[in-house]
Parts: C-alpha cells; structure tokens; sequence
C-alpha cells in the first residue's frame, strides 16, 4: 500500500479531496489504466481509497471507486462507498454500481458516470 500515499483523518475529508479531484475531467484517465498515483487516493486509518473516472475508447465515461485493506469485506467496503458518495450522488445499492474483487485483494465499485 505505498508510503507515497496521502492521509486523510476521515471518509469524509477524503470524500471532499478525491472527488473534487477526480470529477474535474482534466485529472480523468484512459479505461483500464490503474489510478494508482498519489493524487488519485487517500490512506484512511488502515484502507486504501482510490477515486477516478475513467474514459473508454468509445468515450464512456465511469466512475471507479476502489478500496483496500485488511480483512475488508465487499460489504464493509459498500458501506465505506456510500459514505463516500453521500451529498454528490444518489446511493442505490445493488442497482447501479457493479462490483469486482481483484487478485491484490482490491474492492473495485464502478457505474456509468455521463
């Protein structure tokens, strides 16, 4: 999990960081390139959060909310997601964002963003 990582003291203070931040369509990336650098995530006590749209080459737009930590569950990370996405979007569990676990234990969340 990287020491270059920057801190936030709570969801709610990485909400506003990584958000602001990653909607700005200057900062979004091309589909399938790992958001990996610092400015695309948040250290939160011991999860990781990355935020990032991401353009396919059809120019479809999603957004990818990923989190890792130890021992965190698909269900502990869609609690976390919905207090990161709460005041910008609406929360609809199990309609409108799809869900992976990747080998590096990765939770990734996305949905269409346009």
């Amino acid at each position: 999990m990287g020491a270059t990582q920057q801190h936030s003291t709570s969801l709610q203070d990485a909400r506003g960081e990584l958000l602001e931040f990653a909607l700005n369509p200057e900062n979004w990336v091309t589909f399938g390139r790992l958001a990996s650098p610092p400015s695309y995530q948040r250290q939160v006590g011991n999860v990781v959060v990355r935020v990032a749209v991401n353009v396919t080459p059809t120019l479809d737009t999603w957004l990818c909310v990923s989190f890792r930590g130890p021992e965190l569950s698909p269900m502990l990370a869609a609690d976390h997601l919905e207090t990161l996405c709460s005041g910008r979007f609406t929360f609809t569990p199990n309609t409108e964002w799809q869900v992976e676990i990747d080998t590096r234990k990765w939770i990734h969340f996305s949905r269409k963003y346009t």
